[in-house]
């Protein structure tokens, strides 16, 4: 899940506090140097998560994008000022197996 990178608004550069479409430093290893939100989630399936993408135009889709756009409002509010976080240390799940 996103958890596994992104507990307590970890792994979260400035740039979330902008709207999508922006410049994500792990999109920008596969070549866009902007990114729309629906995008980023294909590409977290893809790269971190290894899984398949979703389909696109899909509820499963949406889903996770209207999600994240709630999720990033308090982001944005605080101005981009969260603490970035190692996936490792978070407390309910673990991706590092630790």
């Amino acid at each position: 899940s996103c958890y596994s990178c992104h507990a307590g608004y970890g792994l979260f550069n400035a740039t979330f506090a902008k709207p999508f479409p922006h410049t994500v430093s792990m999109a920008k290893d596969y070549g866009k140097n902007q990114i729309n939100l629906d995008e980023m989630i294909q590409l977290c399936m893809l790269a971190p998560m290894e899984a398949k993408t979703l389909p696109w135009g899909s509820r499963e889709l949406a889903a996770p994008t209207a999600y994240v756009t709630e999720f990033q409002k308090p982001f944005i509010a605080r101005g981009g000022a969260a603490k970035k976080m190692n996936p490792c240390a978070a407390k309910k799940m673990n991706p590092c197996g630790g």
